[in-house]
């Protein structure tokens, strides 16, 4: 009988297909064999824990430079996080600065995380312009591993018209590659906060309403049109709306190469927690799009167990409350917008979808590791427990119950948007690549050894 390197014995595997209780073997960094009695020179008891394949996060800012700050967590902290959630690969961007090469803006990019994470990371380019010498890029970056393109339809500095949008997607379109979009109409937005700045409603409490739902909506219809008539592969960011939602699922059924993706704070959080809460705390809560009215939550759940919904991402963009939330204290305009959420990502799906019989065991992999996996080219190698993928492998419990709190995670920030919420399930060993990063709970590995992941021609599901 063959002796493996590891073997993770009597844990309940699951994958996006079934789940099985099982030895699973590891030899070097990939799984070797999945069946009973395996024999290793390691062996971890599993008895009681899930097995899982390491989280694919597709939609994360690590050490990303704004107008006026950068985000609180660099690929360090942001790793860190990352691994302790259960997430062991995540997905950035590169955005290229005016003037700037793809390729120059690759390397560098590339050479901020080299080193530097703990986990093996993917990159989106950002397309801002529609110039020909930036399309004529696109094929270029394909070859390079970076096969999805995002473009925004608001934000100064990165807007496109509609009519720019269409002449990227079918660029994008021609040479095989994803589109993806932020999809929310400038010109709603900027007649909501003109609005609100004539009635001196600026403080963040009110931000929610200087993005209304018909923003998303409008966009998010226009980009499938433009899908299309390019017939382009798309897929949707951060869907806050189950109109917007439902509009893709519609696309869908007609054929169109459309895909969405939400976010936790979307499923967990809403406005009215702004609009009651003081200044400070609103502006902690600021992101884009915005929380949505609590009934919302209650119909993205329904989308996500309908099938309507193919990828949950963290969107991950951390900022401090002191000193760079509170800039926007007295304007909501000057809160730079996001919300940490890499490291609970996977948690929050299990203990308020899992245990609520919202969604089973297999669809909360699959939402969160295979899906994101499949899509951005990266399955099998990721998102996945088949022999011969990456041995990244996450060892859950299911019943450990914890009450979130900031001084007990490991994102670079003061607060956290789902403090004091208490959750049922959380990952305690980690390995990344066969190695072992999180033992019962501590770091074991600080080593910095992720790798950049070169991901192949995106798959529509």
């Amino acid at each position: 009988m063959a002796e493996f390197d590891l073997v993770i014995r009597g844990g309940v595997i699951v994958s996006d297909d079934q789940v099985i209780q099982a030895d699973l073997a590891v030899h070097g960094e990939q799984i070797a064999a999945i069946g009973n009695e395996l024999v290793g020179r390691e062996t971890i008891d599993a008895t009681g824990f899930l097995v899982l394949p390491g989280g694919v996060d597709p939609h994360v800012h690590l050490q990303m430079p704004t107008p006026t700050t950068v985000t609180s967590d660099d690929w360090s902290t942001g790793s860190l996080a990352a691994v302790f959630g259960g997430t062991t690969t995540a997905i950035d961007f590169v955005e290229p600065m005016a003037g700037q090469s793809m390729q120059e803006a690759l390397r560098l990019r590339k050479m901020e995380a080299d080193g530097n994470t703990l986990i093996d990371y993917a990159l989106h380019m950002t397309i801002a312009d529609v110039s020909d010498d930036t399309l004529s890029q696109i094929p270029d970056m394909i070859a390079a591993g970076v096969s999805s393109f995002k473009s925004y339809t608001t934000y100064t500095g990165l807007k496109l018209t509609y009519e720019e949008l269409s002449i990227v997607m079918k660029a994008i379109s021609s040479a095989g590659g994803l589109c993806m979009v932020h999809a929310e109409d400038d010109s709603i937005i900027q007649d909501a906060n003109k609005k609100l700045v004539d009635e001196g409603k600026i403080t963040p409490q009110w931000f929610p309403l200087s993005r209304p739902p018909q923003a998303e909506l409008q966009a998010v219809e226009r980009c499938i049109e433009m899908a299309r008539s390019t017939n382009a592969n798309l897929y949707v960011v951060h869907l806050s709306t189950s109109q917007a939602i439902d509009a893709i699922f519609e696309a869908r059924n007609q054929h169109v190469f459309v895909m969405g993706e939400t976010c936790p704070q979307y499923l967990f959080l809403d406005q009215t927690q702004m609009l009651e809460a003081d200044a400070i705390t609103a502006a902690g809560l600021v992101c884009s799009p915005p929380l949505r009215l609590p009934a919302e939550k209650h119909l993205i759940w329904n989308a996500i167990q309908s099938g309507k919904i193919q990828s949950i991402g963290s969107d991950h963009c951390s900022f401090r409350l002191i000193p760079l939330k509170e800039m926007g204290l007295h304007d909501f305009r000057k809160v730079p917008g996001g919300l940490p959420g890499i490291e609970l990502r996977y948690p929050l799906l299990y203990s308020q979808g899992v245990l609520e019989n919202k969604i089973s065991l297999q669809d909360w992999v699959n939402i969160c590791s295979t899906q994101p996996a499949k899509i951005f080219g990266l399955y099998p190698q990721k998102g996945s427990l088949q022999i011969g993928s990456d041995a990244d492998i996450v060892l859950f419990n299911p019943i450990k119950k914890f009450t979130v709190s900031q001084k007990s995670m490991h994102e670079n920030v003061d607060y956290s948007p789902y403090n004091r919420m208490e959750l049922s399930g959380y990952p305690e060993t980690i390995l990344v690549k066969g190695k072992i990063i999180i033992k019962d709970g501590k770091l074991t590995a600080p080593q910095h050894r992720g790798r950049f992941l070169q991901c192949g021609l995106p798959n529509f599901l």
